[in-house]
């Protein structure tokens, strides 16, 4: 095991407004400071804004757990302030300070500023302005309501910390992560969360009707109120970015000059902001698949060695990401080229790997990975419970999806031998290997994923446009969906929602490579680059060729009985769906193997959708989806407890052949309903 490590690892950019004062200088203060002040400063980050002109602000700081304010000050004519914080932050909680205008005054009553704190800083200065508030909206959009910012652990108090990575709580200048790679000048996000802040200027300044116009564009996104204030309004917008109108807020964007700071030359498809984190920058290649504990760590399985421009071979790790992104890795157990399947048993915190075997042409045989075992490692202890070579029990072969099932029965999809493997309660002892091809009506080649909805076990089959529904002994039920080519298109991955309904992945094109053990081991070409023409313009839209937009999910309802697929044809921009996963409220998240977007769509339950969606209609927007430049081409995806929708960068768009691997995981914060996962027993 190697000591975990932060991700942000260059300097800051120099873009840092609203620096805090220092206490003054008297001989008493420097032999006994008083640790209870916070000194703070208020300041704006447009050129053309009013620097010395916030005098009669008001400065509120709250803690979490406690309904009053725990400190307040009224900020002077040069911006700053002091707040005496006696009352500890919660382990499980945060500090809110927030900011506004006097009554009255010439600034609009719902301009408002906030900065969000998981614990003092060492030097105790803090900093309020736009760019903390853009943080804390998008990072906590899911908390945030017109009574406050509330909501359950781990999520709340993870997604305070995940602001700073946007902004800097002491500086109120651009964060250390956000300012440098992998993301920095390498994406858009930083001049996405320019312009953000630019249109909060424009309000929180003065410019006239600037902040009725901001909350008017949040109330498209609402229903049926509007937001109280341009902080909330901001949150709003970064819940329901499909729905928000991207022009107005632009427009009013470009009303303010942003000090020195980078902004968007035109609006974006919505207003999202993605984060990119690559651990230590020379070990993740080929990211496949998350699973996220009860802390909200993500655990991420890798395809390849890291060995840029050489002839890589199958990783031998796991990587373990905080909520925040701190890095660590562990090695063994006989992990080889894991793809898709990892899966973690949430009443015993262990977590299983199956080992598909990648590698890339070139891999020098005597080196190449097996394709026929997996893996499994003690999470709450760290340590590896596989030796050197893995389990192979019960006739694995090039495994991928995994499914712990309601039972504690251990599922594995056989990608290449047309079977599944199931461990009776976790022990490979009791293996059994299950033939998917044994009923015609129900047959299943290469099969890619395996859930269970508690009526019975699901599993995917690419080649034969089916899904199998299997009862715990594995035999299929009467009502198994079998093979629908109305429904079902070369489906990959599979998720259940709290109705116990299973969402289907329909790649429509993608026919993974699940070799006989006779053929080339070292051939691992996929032949993915060329499923669809990549050519698209910076906001996501393709500009030429044939119709690229291949893909559509498909809803299973609990018994198997009823099947319906949902979008094509370019809805929510889905382009080769490969992972699907629902969130708290049962909307549905899709990856994307083409065109570097998120997709997603409405769940049953149409009352968590915004406005005028219905079940199986697209949240994000039609052709470019959730569009982001920081995106290659993604397989697995997942929503954690903030609400932070998680991709699997894991193939690059133009793959070497040799090291086809991707090398971030991407966090859009903020924009889904967070989930609740129980701790070990």
């Amino acid at each position: 095991m190697h000591q975990a490590r932060p991700l942000a690892v260059m300097t800051a950019s120099a873009l840092l407004l609203g620096v805090a004062v220092a206490l003054p200088a008297t001989a008493a203060q420097a032999a006994k400071p008083d640790r209870s002040v916070l000194q703070g400063s208020l300041d704006t980050v447009s050129a053309g804004g009013k620097p010395g002109g916030w005098g009669g602000w008001r400065i509120e700081a709250r803690v979490t757990g406690i309904p009053a304010p725990v400190a307040t000050d009224t900020v002077d004519a040069d911006g700053d302030f002091e707040l005496r914080v006696t009352v500890p932050i919660p382990a499980d909680g945060f500090l809110s300070i927030s900011a506004r205008p006097p009554v009255g005054g010439e600034i609009a009553s719902t301009a408002s500023l906030v900065s969000v704190l998981v614990e003092i800083p060492k030097h105790r200065q803090v900093a309020v302005n736009e760019r903390t508030t853009v943080a804390a909206a998008w990072s906590m959009a899911q908390f945030v309501s017109d009574a406050g910012i509330d909501g359950p652990a781990p999520g709340l108090r993870n997604s305070a910390a995940m602001a700073a990575n946007l902004a800097d709580p002491r500086s109120g200048g651009i964060a250390q992560v956000l300012g440098s790679s992998p993301n920095g000048d390498e994406t858009s996000t930083v001049a996405a969360f320019g312009s953000i802040s630019a249109a909060l200027a424009a309000c929180v300044t003065g410019l006239a009707g600037a902040c009725d116009e901001l909350v008017d564009i949040a109330g498209e996104a609402q229903d049926p109120a509007v937001p109280v204030d341009a902080f909330r309004a901001l949150a709003e917008i970064a819940r329901n970015p499909g729905v928000a109108d991207p022009e107005r807020l632009y427009e009013l964007s470009t009303r303010v000059t942003l000090d020195g700071g980078d902004v968007l030359p035109h609006a974006p498809a919505a207003w999202t902001l993605a984060l990119r984190f690559d651990g230590d920058g020379k070990s993740l290649s080929g990211p496949g698949n998350f699973a996220i504990d009860h802390e909200g760590n993500l655990w991420v399985n890798n395809n390849y060695r890291y060995r840029p421009l050489t002839h890589t071979c199958g990783s031998d790790e796991i990587f373990r990401f905080s909520p925040t992104g701190d890095f660590d890795w562990f090695k063994g157990g006989g992990l080889s080229g894991s793809g898709f399947g990892i899966e973690l048993d949430t009443a015993t915190g262990r977590l299983w790997v199956s080992n598909f075997g990648f590698a890339a042409p070139g891999c020098p045989t005597p080196i190449q990975p097996p394709h026929d075992t997996v893996s499994l490692f003690e999470t709450v202890d760290e340590r590896m419970l596989t030796g050197k070579d893995g389990w192979d029990a019960g006739d694995l072969n090039w495994p991928q999806g995994i499914e712990v099932a309601h039972n504690r029965d251990v599922w594995f999809a056989n990608c290449n031998g047309g079977t599944a493997t199931v461990y009776r309660d976790g022990d490979p002892q009791r293996a059994e290997n299950i033939d998917l091809g044994a009923h015609e009506d129900f047959e299943v080649v290469e099969p890619f994923d395996v859930v269970d909805n508690g009526h019975g076990i699901f599993v995917s089959g690419m080649i034969s446009d089916s899904v199998q529904m299997l009862d715990d002994d594995g035999v299929p039920t009467q009502t198994s969906p079998g093979r629908d080519t109305d429904v079902f298109a070369n489906p990959m991955g599979l998720a259940v929602d709290g109705h116990d309904n299973v969402w289907v992945a329909n790649s429509a094109q993608v026919d993974l490579p699940c070799p006989t053990m006779k053929d080339d081991p070292n051939d691992d070409d996929r032949g993915l680059g060329d499923l669809v023409d990549t050519r698209f313009d910076d906001t996501g839209r393709y500009v030429d060729g044939a119709d690229p937009y291949i893909g559509s999910i498909a809803l299973i309802s609990p018994d198997g009985t009823t099947t319906t697929r949902y979008g094509g044809a370019g809805a929510g921009g889905a382009t080769l769906p490969w992972g699907i996963t629902t969130d708290g409220d049962g909307n549905v998240w899709v990856a994307n193997f083409a065109g570097k977007r998120l997709s997603a769509f409405c769940g049953v339950d149409s009352s968590t959708c915004p406005p005028g969606l219905a079940q199986g209609d697209a949240i994000s927007p039609d052709l470019t989806g959730f569009f982001f430049d920081g995106l290659v081409r993604n397989t697995g995806v997942k929503v954690d407890q903030s609400g932070n929708v998680w991709l699997a960068n894991n193939w690059l768009e133009i793959p070497y052949q040799n090291a086809p691997g991707g090398h971030e995981i991407v966090a859009f914060l903020g924009l889904a309903a967070p989930v609740q996962i129980a701790p070990p027993d």
